[in-house]
């Protein structure tokens, strides 16, 4: 049974990956993202899972595998029959834009985000260094991030230009990308390095049609393999400022970055036995918050306390049975500060088995947007590249952040100078029905 577990999910995303991979220019296609996080991040834990699976309660590996599965075929699904429906008119993705007031949006929310930046770099080096951010720290990063959306609305606009040495665009774009390129490779954030790729080759695929080689897909698919297990080494090393870059970069490429998976194959992880562990906690005690937990983290994220206060916040808050307690408390088990417990968990923590939906909305959400991207919506293109690495992360880190965080940040934040920006109705569907029946679409708007 632990067998035909870990084989079923092994094979549902290695067929899901090449199903793409091969199928022309789909993998700038959601599924082919996830089914490469699993296969590199999560199926080298359950490989080392397996050869210590006495170490889980009885059936406990077997049953988190086969939910694992479920969900996979669930977020596979849900891509697969948004990206076929019909195109329909849609308000919101059909919306057409000022192209100067949408410049200018761009470079003010570039502005605003590197503002916050430096705010939060200008704090007491104290309190930088602290693990656990709270207070100013935690509200300078979470406004700072705000100049990806601004750098994503002139990247899309910059990619449809002619002439592509225009100071007026580079002046705000290079900056930007000095930002995520120290964060991706000095600093050795995956989520970075993943919003990179997203941003600048998704983005260039959905304007330009611009689609990389197979051969260049697969090897930085190797690459990106080899540091989401090997980040901590990577890390370590870039963080060394008693040596040059150039030391660093040396010593990166003598390192042994396969060791951490290596590892994982003959140990497991931390993340995986969290999941396993919790998984047969929850079902055991058949305690399920029914997707309250999102609700929680709404307030948690987006309730300020300084200003409504401890108790008013407490207040919002549902209470929810604290499942990481109960295991201490019962087997001794240890949640350590620093790891995940992976999406499958907190599906199957909300709804039982039937908590594959979520994975399914997930995968009809990225198939939705993909299909308005790839009919020339700005919206949907700014939103599906922007919204990728989240997707992925409901692997790895939880669903949340997909099924509402980001979109809370995004339409709080973002969208309401994008509407000022906007063409009054009228002309917009004079510029739509234009679109209709562009070379390479599928439909119109």
């Amino acid at each position: 049974m632990e067998l035909l577990g870990l084989v079923l999910y092994g094979g549902i995303n290695i067929a899901m990956v090449f199903r793409y991979l091969l199928g022309g220019d789909r993998f700038y296609e959601f599924p082919f993202w996830a089914g490469v996080i699993a296969l590199g991040w999560f199926f080298p834990q359950a490989i080392g899972g397996y050869f210590n699976s006495y170490f889980y309660p009885e059936d406990a590996y077997a049953f988190g595998m086969l939910f694992a599965s479920l969900c996979t075929v669930a977020l596979w699904v849900g891509f697969e029959r948004a990206i076929h429906e019909p195109i329909k008119r849609n308000r919101l993705f059909a919306m057409q834009f000022n192209a100067k007031k949408l410049y200018y949006v761009g470079g003010l929310l570039i502005v605003a985000g590197f503002y916050f930046k430096w705010k939060l770099l200008s704090l007491p080096e104290e309190m930088l260094a602290q693990t656990q951010w709270t207070g100013a720290p935690v509200k300078y990063l979470f406004l700072a991030n705000i100049f990806k959306i601004g750098f994503l609305v002139l990247l899309v606009q910059y990619f449809n230009l002619r002439r592509w040495l225009n100071h007026r665009f580079l002046v705000f774009l290079i900056p930007c990308l000095l930002m995520l390129l120290s964060a991706a490779f000095l600093h050795g954030r995956r989520a970075e390095m993943m919003d990179l790729f997203s941003y600048l080759v998704v983005s260039l695929w959905f304007v330009r049609r611009f689609s990389l080689p197979r051969g260049w897909v697969i090897a930085l698919v190797l690459v990106g393999i080899v540091l989401i297990n090997g980040i901590g080494q990577y890390r370590s090393i870039m963080k060394d400022k008693g040596q040059t870059l150039t030391n660093r970069l040396l010593e990166v490429s003598n390192a042994d970055l396969l060791a951490s998976s290596r590892n994982l194959l003959e140990q497991s992880g931390r993340e995986f036995s969290n999941y396993i562990m919790y998984r047969d906690l929850v079902e055991d005690l058949n305690i399920y918050d029914m997707g309250l937990v999102h609700w929680n983290m709404l307030v948690f994220n987006y309730v300020p306390a300084q200003i409504v206060g401890d108790e008013l916040k407490n207040f919002l808050t549902i209470p929810l049975t604290d499942v990481i307690k109960i295991a201490d408390a019962r087997s001794g088990y240890a949640f350590y500060t620093g790891t995940v417990s992976t999406g499958y968990l907190d599906a199957f923590g909300s709804f039982w088995w039937f908590g594959f939906c979520k994975f399914f909305l997930i995968g009809w959400i990225m198939g939705f947007l993909y299909r308005y991207a790839m009919h020339q919506s700005f919206i949907a293109q700014i939103l599906y590249v922007y919204v990728l690495t989240t997707a992925i992360h409901s692997i790895s880190h939880g669903t949340n952040q997909i099924l509402l965080s980001v979109w809370v940040y995004f339409f709080l934040l973002g969208f309401p100078l994008l509407y000022w920006a906007r063409v009054r109705r009228n002309l917009s569907a004079r510029l739509i029905g234009r679109q209709v029946g562009c070379q390479g679409q599928r439909g119109g708007l």
